[in-house]
């Protein structure tokens, strides 16, 4: 697995686990990401990303950090 992935091949990876993208939630750059505990809601953990585009790349150490939201 590659150390860094570009932003979309990183939500595309994240969607596997229920991690979820809201639109406009996040400030300026941020992009609010959040896995629901309960299906059609948006309760749950949240996390936030800074991202200045879909080409921008992503350590994957952040990764690990998402999928174990607590």
């Amino acid at each position: 697995m590659p150390k860094i992935l570009r932003y979309g091949e990183f939500i595309s990876r994240l969607q596997d686990f229920g991690v979820i993208e809201l639109p406009g939630r996040g400030k300026g750059s941020e992009r609010y990401l959040i896995r629901p505990t309960i299906t059609g809601t948006t309760k749950g953990p949240s996390y936030t990303i800074r991202c200045h585009g879909s080409g921008d790349t992503v350590k994957i150490g952040t990764m690990s950090r998402g999928t174990s939201m607590k």
